[in-house]
């Protein structure tokens, strides 16, 4: 994607029923390669072939209109899979999640991407 928050680019494509996903980065967060192949693992792992659309979102204005609230943000069917308190603004700044220990990590744990990816499939279902 562009500064000015336009997708640039995609994983792979799949069929019409296949989760809408996005990453959502901005280009100097160290973060954003693991989470990204980490991503990419586990859709390989679900058998999902949906094109990654990949958001570079690098100013406070592209924040604001893209509701980013940190690098990475993965959203699967335009729902953020780890969302955000109530409270937080959205901004260009690296994001941490808690991991099932408690800990801090620069991703997401994969069992909520792998969770977030069956919500959208039962959704889709029904």
């Amino acid at each position: 994607m562009s500064a000015n928050g336009e997708a640039t680019s995609s994983f792979q494509s799949g069929d019409i029923n296949s989760p809408h996903i996005e990453f959502l980065y901005f280009a100097s967060c160290p973060n954003a390669p693991a989470a990204l192949a980490l991503l990419r693992d586990v859709l390989r792992a679900e058998a999902i072939a949906s094109e990654v659309v990949m958001i570079a979102v690098e100013t406070e204005e592209a924040a604001q209109r893209n509701r980013f609230f940190g690098s990475p943000t993965i959203r699967i069917n335009g729902v953020d899979i780890s969302p955000p308190p109530t409270s937080a603004t959205p901004s260009i700044m690296c994001r941490l999640y808690v991991q099932e220990d408690g800990h801090y990590a620069p991703h997401p744990p994969a069992d909520v991407i792998v969770e977030a990816l069956r919500r959208s499939r039962r959704h889709a279902n029904t």
